[in-house]
């Protein structure tokens, strides 16, 4: 009898985009919906100090923030999926495009930061802003589950497109279950509105979105990490 062979490494991109997409959005409101739930029934009370209705107040804009901004992304993913998000597509230098992303995550997470190694090879035709997008939501939730808050990104050029390989030494294998646990999912410092879950969702649906792919990946020599297909340029609807 042959060997069973080992289950393949989740896709990130592709058909079951929409039912983990409403189970991540329903995770994801819980917290803020509840955390509001709270600090509401607290403001009834009157004998709550002025520190605390401050405190309450604050909690209740922060969270009204991030339900907002888990409203947004629904529409784009959705809108990511049905084609109706118009792509401007355009010449881009794939390499200088993640180094944008790599400084971009390094302003908004000081700690976190990434070495870049890109192919001088042929420019892609895609949506600048959406794959820029797409860089910093894999890099920086790959950099993110490390010890040293570090990560490696390769970009390999071939015949059918480019290959971007992001990987993390001494990081946990990153599953749909350790990126709903949040590793992100607090929302502090303030500006940061969306968890790894939600940032990896929105990745899938823009690499969808060119043609391409997300994949989760682990080896114990290399660690945790992910890797992004895309084709040449954007496939026609």
């Amino acid at each position: 009898m042959s060997p069973v062979p080992p289950p393949a490494p989740p896709t990130l991109s592709g058909g079951m985009l929409q039912p983990r997409f409403l189970t991540v959005i329903s995770h994801e409101l819980r917290t803020p919906l509840t955390t509001i739930a709270s600090f509401t029934e607290s403001l009834d009370a009157d004998d709550l100090a002025p520190a605390e209705r401050s405190i309450a107040l604050a909690a209740v804009r922060r969270n009204t923030d991030r339900m907002l901004t888990l409203v947004e992304d629904l529409m784009l993913v959705t809108r990511l999926q049905t084609g109706d998000r118009e792509l401007r597509p355009e010449r881009v230098d794939l390499g200088a495009l993640i180094r944008e992303a790599v400084e971009l995550l390094a302003s908004h997470e000081p700690y976190t930061a990434a070495t870049v190694r890109a192919d001088p090879g042929p420019p892609l035709i895609a949506d600048a802003g959406l794959l820029r997008d797409l860089c910093y939501a894999v890099i920086g939730t790959v950099a993110s589950g490390a010890a040293d808050r570090s990560a490696t990104v390769d970009a390999v050029a071939g015949p059918a497109g480019w290959t971007v390989r992001v990987t993390a030494r001494q990081a946990e294998q990153l599953t749909d279950e350790h990126l709903m646990a949040g590793m992100l999912a607090t929302p502090e410092p303030p500006h940061r509105r969306r968890s790894t879950a939600v940032w990896m969702l929105l990745a899938e649906a823009i690499a969808a979105r060119h043609g391409g792919s997300v994949r989760l990946t682990f080896a114990p020599e290399t660690g945790a990490g992910a890797e992004i297909d895309l084709p040449p340029t954007i496939p026609p609807d």
